[in-house]
């Protein structure tokens, strides 16, 4: 894409912890809720 780098996180791996947004000084990482907008469900939490 235009030679620029990507940085590229798996999606099946993702617990959607959103530490990559967190962590990332330059914000070039956009998180984005998994369709459907559910999401990991920790009932004993």
């Amino acid at each position: 894409e235009g030679g620029e780098l990507k940085f590229q996180i798996n999606s099946q791996n993702c617990i959607h912890c959103k530490t990559c947004d967190i962590k990332d000084p330059n914000q070039n990482i956009n998180w984005t809720v998994p369709e459907g907008g559910g999401g990991p469900a920790y009932p004993n939490m």
